[in-house]
C-alpha cells in the first residue's frame, strides 16, 4: 500500500516539477524575445533621429533616454524594497502551530486512541489559525492580493 502512496506522490511530485520547467522555459524565451525586440525599437529610434538630427546627437538622445530609464527602475527598486511587507498573521500562526500539529500526528500513526488524538489536534490546529485570523481583524486574508 505504501508503494503505492509513494508512486502516486513521485507521480505528482514529477508532474508539477515537469509543468513548472515547461513555464519557466516559454517565460524566459517570451523574456529573450521582448528583449530583442527592444533592440530593434532603439535601432529603430535611433535611424529615426539620425536622420532627423545626425548620427551623434541620435547616440546621444538614445544614451540619455536609456540612462534615465535605468535611474528610473533603479529608484522603482529601493522604493519596493523600503517598503514595509504587510503582517502574515496566518503565516506566523501556522509556523507557531507546526511542531505541536507534527507530534500529533505522529502520535497519531501508532494506535486507533493515537489517530483520534492526531484527529482532535488537528481540529484545535487548525482553530487556533482561524481564532488568530478571525480575533486580528484582518480582512485582507493572508496580507496578500
Amino acid at each position: 500500500m505504501l508503494g503505492g502512496i509513494g508512486a502516486f506522490i513521485a507521480g505528482e511530485i514529477s508532474g508539477a516539477v515537469r509543468r513548472n520547467v515547461t513555464v519557466a522555459v516559454l517565460m524566459g524565451l517570451g523574456v529573450l524575445l521582448m528583449l530583442c525586440a527592444g533592440g530593434y525599437l532603439v535601432a529603430a529610434v535611433h535611424t529615426a533621429l539620425a536622420l532627423r538630427y545626425g548620427s551623434v546627437e541620435a547616440s546621444l538622445f538614445v544614451a540619455g533616454g536609456l540612462f534615465v530609464a535605468g535611474l528610473m527602475a533603479i529608484a522603482i527598486g529601493f522604493y519596493v524594497k523600503n517598503r514595509p511587507r504587510p503582517a502574515r498573521p496566518m503565516a506566523a500562526t501556522a509556523l507557531v502551530a507546526a511542531p505541536l500539529a507534527a507530534k500529533l500526528i505522529g502520535a497519531g500513526l501508532t494506535s486507533k486512541k493515537g489517530w483520534r488524538l492526531a484527529l482532535v489536534g488537528g481540529v484545535v490546529v487548525l482553530g487556533a489559525l482561524l481564532g488568530r485570523q478571525f480575533f486580528t481583524g484582518d480582512d485582507s486574508g493572508d496580507g496578500e492580493a
